[in-house]
């Protein structure tokens, strides 16, 4: 089998009524939108929106190949770099909702790009953002093992420039004056297959504290988050959860 034949990891199908990360940035997108797609890949999820959910998409992806896969599903397309100078003019235009799915961890300058969306939105639009959890419980399990170990998919993609927390994540967002409206969690435990020989080998009473972190067994984070000129933080349990959870640490 040639390369080329190779299934990639970034061409797959989802159930839009299920819990994966792209049916839930589907739902949150909503119907009949103008919308812009940051690194459109394949298409999979351009062709949800604009077949299922009557949207007209925009997309920009950085990989020809890949881009001439989702062009069916796009209304424009524009192949480029993020971080160069031409993207914003290429596709200048209003947009209702802008998706980031697994986009920011890629980027040198994330928060400039997010700076860059603001403008770009319609009155009322929002922006869309799916990212993976630099806190989880299988990389801490990994680090624990003294391993930092790049993959080719995954939490520690090879391509990933950059590693977010809620916390963090949260506070670029506010910086650049966009605030979180909702959140959705996509949960797997430090057992998950990408760091199962790290977490098999600790101590039970770590795993044990681990599965009790608030934020430990998130995957990935997926928002949505709306323009303010005076941004606030989205009312979440997690510090509360924490106090918790360092509490019972404790005893």
């Amino acid at each position: 089998m040639s390369i080329e034949e190779r299934q990639s990891p970034y061409d797959y199908a989802f159930d839009p009524d299920g819990g994966s990360t792209a049916a839930r940035i589907a739902r949150l997108v909503g119907v009949d939108h103008r919308v812009l797609e940051l690194g459109c890949g394949y298409g999979v999820i351009s062709r949800q929106l604009s077949q299922a959910q009557r949207c007209r998409v925009t997309g920009v992806e950085i990989d020809a190949a890949s881009a001439e896969r989702a062009r069916p599903w796009l209304d424009r397309l524009y192949v480029g770099n993020l971080e160069d100078q031409q993207w914003q003019a290429a596709v200048a235009d209003a947009y209702d909702v802008i998706v980031s799915a697994d986009v920011i961890e890629h980027l040198r300058d994330p928060e400039e790009t997010l700076r860059q969306l603001v403008p770009m939105l319609a009155p009322g639009g929002q922006v869309v953002i799916s990212f993976p959890n630099a806190g989880h419980a299988g990389i801490i399990a990994a680090l624990l093992a003294g391993r930092f170990d790049y993959t080719p998919t995954g939490l520690l993609d090879e391509t990933h420039l950059r590693f977010f927390t809620w916390n963090s994540m949260e506070r670029m967002l506010n910086r650049v004056g966009l605030e979180v409206t909702h959140r959705e969690t996509v949960d797997a435990g430090g057992w998950h297959e990408q760091f199962t020989e790290y977490w098999q080998v600790l101590p039970e009473p770590l795993r044990v504290l681990f599965n009790g972190h608030p934020t430990a067994n998130v995957f990935q984070y997926v928002l949505k988050a709306r323009v303010s000129a005076a941004p606030r933080i989205l009312d979440v349990p997690d510090e509360a959860a924490l106090q918790a959870w360092r509490d019972a640490a404790a005893c």
